[in-house]
């Protein structure tokens, strides 16, 4: 099989957006995490050092809030504000088809149609059910399995394995 063609919607949306955006900012790219993190850890290494008044203890505290600030409101409120706001195409049915130019997402309650072509894929990962393809690190295309049938499924990888040119593109599964 060459050619994979079936229908899905482009984006995730939901739980499983919010899944997939906290994996791909939290986790994917663990500097936001590290560099919220590195308060606590300050604050745990100077309180066991014996550093603690009234004035430290405020600004322990807050170290120790930042980081549920970041993963809890900041981020709830990025995911939800996007998803109140993103281009409707993105969560409108689609028919996604795998050749050997490219990926085409063709939508066609908004006559579009999108054109990826495999050389300007960077990393490929398959997580959460989808497969999900970054230019860099803007992701652009993500294939959800579940809406694959079995041989379909089954064919996915290989053909992407076959078009995508490995020497520039990380693939991850």
């Amino acid at each position: 099989m060459d050619t994979i063609k079936y229908n899905t919607r482009l984006k995730a949306s939901g739980d499983e957006y919010r899944k997939i955006v906290f994996w791909n900012r939290f986790i994917r790219n663990p500097i936001e995490t590290v560099l919220s993190l590195v308060p606590v850890a300050i604050a745990i290494a100077l309180m066991v050092m014996g550093f603690f008044n009234m004035y430290l203890g405020v600004i322990y505290a807050a170290c120790f809030a930042y980081p549920v600030y970041i993963f809890v409101f900041q981020f709830r409120s990025a995911v939800g504000y996007h998803l109140k706001h993103r281009d409707p195409s993105e969560d409108a049915p689609c028919t996604i088809t795998l050749m050997d130019t490219g990926i085409m997402a063709e939508i066609p309650d908004f006559q579009i149609t999108h054109t990826y072509q495999w050389n300007s894929f960077t990393t490929i990962y398959r997580k959460m059910g989808y497969y999900m393809f970054f230019e860099g690190s803007k992701m652009t295309v993500m294939l959800r399995i579940a809406d694959m049938d079995t041989e379909q499924q089954t064919a996915a990888p290989v053909i992407i394995k076959k078009y995508v040119n490995q020497n520039i593109c990380k693939i991850l599964f």
